[in-house]
Order: structure tokens, then sequence, then C-alpha cells
């Protein structure tokens, strides 16, 4: 299991670092990159940036005796360009969770890691770029995964307003294809809109958003529905890269009984424009 986790998380970055190094031998920013255009590109699910991040969420009111779940998350972005002229370009998206639980096991552990990649037809206020998504067994235990490899089709769609606003998100629906025979099979659609309106010129955002599940394999409490408000602000640039800093807070409005309420979360992005 541990050689399984060592290649797939070694894989993963060694993805993310060629993605970052091909960008940069492909073009060079035409002008000085601001916060505001930073933020932009953070809040477009389209955009092509590259940037690392790390996020920690603490869920709040789990269980019958109101517990606390943690979560930290790395996440990695990036793009390849290739063909005449770098007219087509592929986004790539990868995370890796690790949690702290105290219901349903007082824990620690990594969850099951995700790769997806799309494919950005083009430029403009209104995009959408079709792609696929695959979902990795690296929990260290049963119940922080699946046991299962699931793949499947993901959407990517953004509309922006150049320094006012972006409204998009992303469509994903996974089935189980292999590993773990005992454990149950995979079927699950994830909506994730999101809106963001910038407030200035200096890279301060609000962001009112969603992490929606539909789960095929259950009879019951099928639906997680949460809605998210967060607040986003990138800070002057440390030589070549930008830090943006973030906090969001999530009520849950549909869930499953023993399932927490609401969280809140703390994320620090180093972008690489």
């Amino acid at each position: 299991m541990r050689n399984r986790l060592s290649v797939v998380i070694w894989v993963a970055v060694a993805v993310c670092v060629c993605g970052y190094v091909a960008a940069i031998a492909q073009e060079e920013p035409p002008h000085k990159i601001t916060a505001q255009e930073v933020a932009e590109a953070l809040a477009d699910p389209s955009a092509t940036i590259n940037y690392f991040n790390l996020s920690y969420r603490a869920y709040q009111d789990v269980g019958p005796f109101d517990d606390m779940n943690n979560e930290f998350r790395l996440n990695m972005a990036g793009f390849f360009r290739f063909g005449e002229g770098g007219k087509v370009t592929i986004l790539y998206r990868a995370f890796l969770p690790f949690y702290i639980t105290e219901f349903p096991f007082d824990d620690s552990g990594l969850g099951d890691g995700l790769l997806s990649a799309y494919w950005v037809p083009g430029k403009g206020h209104f995009v959408v770029g079709p792609g696929a998504a695959l979902i990795m067994p690296t929990a260290s235990e049963d119940y922080f995964g699946t046991g299962k490899w699931s793949a499947g089709p993901t959407l990517v769609s953004a509309y922006k307003v150049p320094g006012k606003c972006t409204i998009g998100g992303l469509v994903t629906h996974v089935w189980s294809f292999a590993g773990d025979e005992e454990r149950s099979d995979v079927s699950l659609t994830t909506l994730l809109p999101a809106a963001t309106v910038f407030v200035n010129r200096k890279g301060t955002s609000v962001a009112l958003g969603s992490e929606t599940t539909y789960n095929w394999e259950l009879d019951d409490d099928n639906w997680t529905v949460p809605l998210t408000l967060g607040v986003n602000q990138i800070l002057p640039p440390f030589g070549k890269f930008f830090v943006g800093v973030g906090f969001a807070g999530s009520k849950y409005l549909v869930k499953s009984d023993f399932a927490q309420d609401w969280d809140f979360r703390v994320i620090a992005s180093v972008v690489f424009p």
C-alpha cells in the first residue's frame, strides 16, 4: 500500500513540475502581472495558471456528539500547450487530502487522490471545456476513501467580466472500474458552481459557491449541499510569484444525519503566473 501511494504522489508532483517548466519555456508574460490579474485567474476554473495551495478545513458538529473533523488538502494546478503555435491547451488539477478525525473514528491518514484534465478550446468571456477525472485509492484507512479506482467525464465552464466578476464551475461524474471487490461501487456526481466578485483592483475578492455531491449508490441521503461564502486576498508579489490567502465558511443545507453541520477553512496559495 505504501509503495503504491508513494508512486501516485510522485507521479502527481512530477506532472505538475513538468507542466510548470513547460509553461515557462513556451511563453513569457507580455507585461508585469498584477495582483488583480492573479485574483481573476484563481477564480477562473478555465485559467491557464500554475499554483500550489494548502487548505485547512475544520468540520463542525459531526456525529451524535458534535465532534470536529479536520482536513488538510494539497492542491496543484498547471497546464500544457502543444500543437502548431501552442494552440491546444490542456489544464490539469490534482489534490490529495489528509484527515484528522474524531468521528466515526479517532484517527488520521491520507484520503483518495484526484487528478483531472480539461481541454480549453479557446479564449474569451465565455469558455467551456470538456475533460476527464481519475480518483485513485490512496487512502491509508478504509473509512478515508473508497478503495476503488474511479473515472469519468468532467466539464469546466466560466463566464468572465474582467475586473468585475467571474461565474463558473465544474461538473464531474465518476464510476468505479477497479479496486477492492469487497468495497461498494462508486457512482458519484459532483457540482462545483462559484460566483466571484472582485472588490477592488488590489486582488480582493468575495466568492459564493458550493461543493454539491449526489451519490447514486445510496438508497437515501444521496445529496450533500453546502453553501460557501469566502473572502480572498492576493498579496504583493514575492519576486516572480504571488501568495494568496483566503477564509471561508460553509453551511450544509442538505446532508445525512451524522454529517457536519458547518465548516470553516483557511487557504494559502502560491501562484506562478
